[in-house]
């Protein structure tokens, strides 16, 4: 990895909407509190209202993960979803009571919103991850990932260290979508000499063992859509 784990106090996550980043983000969460951390969840996705991390706050909160949202609550039944960013959010590069993980909106105007923070966050040491989902036309081509790579730095004002291979099409997603993925991650990869970090899927929907994939296999559980889609 870029940085080591033990060393870093925050994982930034961007990337498109319907690229899989929040169903990342929830597991990273998990995977981090396992190994040991006091973890805080940031939901700063002010472009999609859907499929978003403040939707599960109960399930998260209860096993012990912080929640941090809109200054309005987390709850998704709120009757208004302003982007009113709560500044708890400081929290996670002011000090080193969590280890912070903060699912960015899925385009580079969602990124604006975390460049309000990027003072803070550049005095830390962190990571900022771009998922990549070969199967969405934003994303399908190295030349659309270098674009969408380059406008969410330009609003964040912070720069992306790796990359995460998310290739899917939800329940449909097959071992083919994950190698296609793999094989675009490791083409923007050379392009950019970004390492990727992290290749995901659903381990209840595709079984990726004794594929050589790049990065780390990360295997996840579907958490962010109810059973009916």
């Amino acid at each position: 990895m870029t940085n080591k784990l033990d060393n870093v106090q925050l994982t930034i996550i961007v990337g498109h909407f319907g690229s899989g980043k929040t169903e990342f983000s929830v597991n990273y969460a998990f995977k981090m509190q396992e190994a040991g951390h006091n973890v805080a969840l940031a939901d700063l996705d002010i472009i999609n209202p859907y499929f978003r991390t403040r939707e599960i706050t109960d399930d998260l909160e209860a096993k012990g993960i912080r929640v941090i949202s809109s200054i309005l609550g987390n709850k998704a039944s709120h009757p208004m979803d302003l982007p009113s960013l709560s500044p708890e959010l400081n929290l996670l590069f002011q000090t080193d009571q969590y280890y912070g993980i903060i699912d960015v909106g899925g385009n580079p105007e969602g990124a604006r919103a975390l460049g309000r923070f990027s003072d803070g966050i550049k005095k830390t040491n962190y990571n900022m991850y771009m998922v990549i989902n070969a199967n969405r036309p934003e994303t399908e081509t190295v030349e659309t990932v270098l674009a969408f790579m380059q406008g969410i730095e330009e609003k964040s004002k912070l720069k992306i260290n790796g990359f995460i291979n998310n290739t899917h099409l939800v329940r449909e997603t097959t071992p083919e979508d994950i190698l296609k993925g793999d094989r675009l991650s490791r083409q923007v990869s050379e392009a950019t000499s970004i390492p990727v970090m992290f290749t995901s899927y659903i381990e209840d929907m595709v079984d990726m063992s004794g594929y050589d994939l790049a990065g780390e296999a990360f295997p996840m559980k579907m958490l962010m859509r109810p059973e009916w889609l």
